[in-house]
Parts: C-alpha cells; sequence; structure tokens
C-alpha cells in the first residue's frame, strides 16, 4: 500500500533511487577510467557513502559493471521495440531508431561497450549483452536493407554501416557529460545528420534535415 497516498516513496522505491544514483556515478567512473580503472572505492566516495554500503545494491564489481551496461543496452532494445511499432518507410524508421537510442543513452546514462569491459565480466553476463546488441544489430540492417530497395539511400555494405552507426552512438557516452550545453535532443538531430547524409541520395535525404538544431 503507497504511503503518504503515495507523496513519500515507499521503501522499496528508495532502495530503487539509490541504486539508480550509484549506477549514474558509476557509469560515469567507468567511461572516464575505465573498468580497471575504477575503484569501488572511488565510486563509494563519490557518493558518499561507505564502500560497504555499495554491497548492499551489487555484489561486487563485475554485477555493478554489468548493471551499468545493461542500462545502454535496455536504451538500445527500448529504441527497437518503439520503432517496430511503427509506420512509415524504413528510412523514417531508420532515422527514428537512431533518434530515440541516442535521446536514451543520454538520458539514462549508462556505460559504454569496449571489449575490456566485456572482457571483465563474466560469460553468461557477457554473453547476455552481446546477444542483446546482436539483436539490435539485425534489426538495423533489415532497415538499411529495406531502405535500399525503397530507394531512400545508396547501396553499401550494411553490415559496416550498421556497425559503424552502433558504435558512433556507442561513443557518444564517453563524452557526453551533465555540463553539455545542448539538449539530448539537438545532439541526436546533429548525429543523425551526420550519420545520414553519408548514405543519402542527396545532401538532405528523403525527408530533409532543415530541422536540424543549431
Amino acid at each position: 500500500m503507497p504511503s503518504w497516498d503515495g507523496v513519500v516513496a515507499s521503501r522499496a522505491e528508495q532502495r530503487e533511487l539509490k541504486r539508480r544514483v550509484a549506477l549514474r556515478v558509476a557509469a560515469r567512473a567507468f567511461n572516464e577510467k575505465g573498468y580497471h580503472g575504477a575503484s569501488l572505492d572511488d565510486i563509494a566516495e563519490e557518493i558518499g557513502v561507505s564502500k560497504t554500503a555499495l554491497y548492499y545494491y551489487f555484489k561486487n564489481k563485475e554485477q555493478l559493471l554489468f548493471e551499468c551496461l545493461r542500462v545502454s543496452y535496455d536504451c538500445g532494445q527500448t529504441a527497437r521495440l518503439e520503432t517496430e511499432a511503427l509506420g512509415g518507410t524504413a528510412y523514417e524508421r531508420l532515422r527514428h531508431l537512431y533518434r530515440r537510442f541516442m535521446i536514451l543513452l543520454m538520458q539514462e546514462r549508462g556505460a559504454f561497450t569496449t571489449q575490456a569491459n566485456l572482457v571483465a565480466l563474466p560469460e553468461d553476463k557477457r554473453e547476455q549483452l552481446l546477444e542483446r546488441r546482436r539483436q539490435l544489430d539485425r534489426y538495423s540492417r533489415m532497415l538499411l536493407t529495406k531502405s535500399i530497395e525503397e530507394g531512400a539511400i545508396r547501396p553499401l555494405d550494411v553490415r559496416i554501416t550498421s556497425n559503424y552507426f552502433l558504435g558512433a552512438v556507442n561513443w557518444i557516452l564517453r563524452w557526453y557529460t551533465d555540463d553539455e550545453s545542448k539538449t539530448p535532443e539537438q545532439i541526436s538531430e546533429i548525429f543523425l545528420e551526420l550519420l545520414m547524409n553519408g548514405i543519402s541520395l542527396t545532401p538532405s535525404g528523403p525527408q530533409g534535415l532543415s530541422d536540424v538544431a543549431p
């Protein structure tokens, strides 16, 4: 039963809020220092708790890294599911997929993927993340293929293009900070222009990009 008519967060809600704070701080540390350079002591100190308190939410450093990475992969899955529910051309859905993926990543602030981070995880956890990436990659390639068939983009190697797109989006988390002057929506539009102008038949693409934020 909600306490104080929902005004006061329940114990479970408070725990989840604290857990999310820990994930954001840890993700920033992993993004800046890498898995081996970021210690639990540093993360706990920045949060303002003891390292022992962190173990109440995460059993070890590997689980903390996995949860930070899972935030990022959740963003990709959410963007894919949203896009699958849309109508429109493949090109329109391709744009929506990557726009939403970028915005969600910047809003949720997970950790970006590196080979070192993946290798640091237990094999079963690593495979979970890799399978989710493969799902997103397959969907991205499908939209690229259909966009070519529609005549919206020029013929290209869809495997390389999809990997290029996913890699560029992943790297946003390496440099994006709370001090960024542009909003996630503005940054996603700038990225979208850079990505799509490299594959469009015309400089502005089928839809045009006149709405790109300055």
